[in-house]
């Protein structure tokens, strides 16, 4: 699952937590990419989502932090039905508000998968600049990467968009999924899955369903022999 869950939400929303904990739970995904998620900042009224996505959902927590905000952090996380292996928080480049790759190192189901969570510079054509110089750091980062491997996250482009295009056609790694609305006002995609070549999607769907302006992107790969 990627899940852009808008964190800053929760400052005027009741229960928001509790809510897209409900969204990943009935899913009961074995990996969740999140972004927009916030640790002691004002706008999350101080509360480390992180930890309470992880307690609420009973799954393994990982958070990278993209950037300070005031005395909390905001960045990416991971939650898996696993061991944590190891994990990293790898900077890209492009100007504007800072933005990261996290990536981990994962035991689910008895397979040990790179599982990289991210999300790209946001505000449209102005930041297709940064997203580009973003996305060919992405793509050195995963040519080096062994397989299996997952990466999941906001690209905050829809398909089309120039800067996706190595992405896109890229022999390295394949989209897995429709390409269906994933945010609730634009309704364009901008959230995805991609995985190597030696994964098969089984299934993929966008769930309409939460609190947050992002819907949820569920894939199910199966892993050829």
């Amino acid at each position: 699952m990627s899940y852009n869950v808008g964190g800053h939400a929760a400052l005027v929303a009741g229960r928001y937590l509790e809510r897209i904990a409900r969204v990943i739970e009935c899913e009961r995904p074995d990996l969740v990419g999140l972004q927009e998620v916030h640790r002691g900042t004002w706008l999350a009224r101080f509360a480390d989502q992180a930890e309470i996505l992880a307690g609420l959902t009973g799954l393994t927590l990982s958070f990278g932090k993209s950037f300070d905000s005031g005395k909390g952090e905001f960045g990416n996380a991971l939650l898996a039905a696993g061991e944590v292996r190891e994990s990293v928080v790898h900077p890209l480049p492009g100007s504007g508000e800072p933005r990261t790759l996290l990536a981990a190192r994962v035991a689910v189901r008895g397979t040990e998968v790179h599982f990289l969570v991210t999300h790209l510079a946001a505000w449209g054509r102005f930041g297709s600049a940064a997203r580009a110089a973003q996305v060919a750091e992405l793509d050195r980062w995963l040519g080096a990467t062994a397989a299996p491997f997952v990466l999941v996250g906001d690209l905050n482009a829809p398909p089309e968009a120039p800067e996706l295009a190595h992405l896109m056609l890229s022999e390295l790694f394949r989209r897995c999924g429709g390409l269906e609305s994933t945010h609730r006002m634009t309704r364009q995609r901008i959230d995805y899955v991609f995985a190597d070549p030696g994964w098969t999607t089984v299934a993929s769907r966008v769930l309409r369903v939460g609190p947050s302006d992002h819907w949820p992107v569920v894939v199910e790969l199966r892993r050829e022999a």
